[in-house]
């Protein structure tokens, strides 16, 4: 089948900010089926990308630790959902216990870093993510 690749390229400054060209339009070209969409999920201003380990808070890149990454990651593969700090800690740390204490630092931080929009407290219960 004749269609068009679509390229993306990613420019990251020093600073941390972005860039973003789209070139569109190699014509001749093979088309075939976009593999990165499960790769990456997109909120919006927010984008993850699942290999690379890697989030953009409007086009910025973010750097987050191991275990905020996967915290937000968790969250956000399931949005509305609502986990107890335990579920949380057993699925990212992959340990049983209490770790609650940890949770709650780990999502400060996470606020810290993308805004308090995403990652909602819901008391007595624990957090969820909402785009």
């Amino acid at each position: 089948m004749i269609g068009t690749i679509e390229i993306v390229m990613r420019k990251i400054a020093p600073s941390g900010s972005v860039s973003e060209t789209v070139l569109v339009s190699l014509p001749g070209a093979e088309s075939q089926e976009a593999t990165h969409s499960s790769d990456i999920l997109t909120f919006p201003g927010l984008e993850i990308c699942i290999n690379e380990q890697t989030v953009y808070h409007n086009n910025q890149l973010v750097f987050l630790t191991h275990h905020e990454f996967f915290t937000l990651l968790y969250l956000t593969r399931h949005p509305g959902w609502v986990f107890s700090r335990e579920q949380i800690y057993e699925a990212v740390w992959r340990e049983s216990g209490d770790g609650g204490a940890a949770v709650t630092n780990v999502v400060s931080q996470i606020r810290r870093k993308i805004g308090n929009r995403y990652i909602k407290t819901v008391i007595g219960s624990g957090y969820k993510f909402e785009a």
